[in-house]
């Protein structure tokens, strides 16, 4: 699996590489996130400083997991002339082992980091937020890692 993976990433990344110079990329995007509340593919759809994302993979407890929500680009500083995006969202995340173990809000915070000859985002974010269960609610921290390939922009 990990080796179709791979070959789809080197293949996206190919038919993505136009001469063009990007300072952001927007259309859809697809890659990998790393981190909590969910590690595994990961989605945007950017429309300008908007962005829709998603995560769909597992947990830290071995659940199958989602998370959806979306994302607002507040500004943008450059460090040696290249460009990061500060952004900040709200997601719903949820975990299903045989049952659903209840849902978290999160309101991630993030850097983003978009290659100036490629369609490509690299992004970090921390994502504070609330898990609620049936029966309780506690507070939820979580950080990702990720990278997406913009097929369409």
């Amino acid at each position: 699996m990990k080796k179709y993976l791979l070959i789809l990433i080197i293949v996206l990344s190919v038919l993505t590489l136009p001469a063009a110079t990007y300072d952001k990329a927007d259309g859809f995007g697809i890659g990998l996130s790393a981190g909590y509340p969910v590690a595994g593919g990961a989605f945007k759809y950017g429309m300008g400083d908007f962005r829709i994302v998603g995560t769909l993979g597992y947990s830290f407890n071995d659940s199958f997991a989602v998370e959806a929500g979306v994302q607002y680009d507040l500004d943008r500083f450059y460090v040696d002339r290249l460009p990061f995006y500060v952004n900040i969202g709200i997601t719903g995340a949820v975990n299903f082992s045989p049952v659903i173990e209840g849902f978290s809000i999160n309101i991630p915070v993030g850097i983003s980091y978009f290659l100036m000859d490629a369609p490509v985002e690299f992004f970090f974010k921390l994502t504070p937020g609330v898990k609620i269960r049936s029966t309780s609610a506690e507070p939820d921290l979580g950080a990702a890692i990720g990278v997406l390939f913009y097929i369409n922009r």
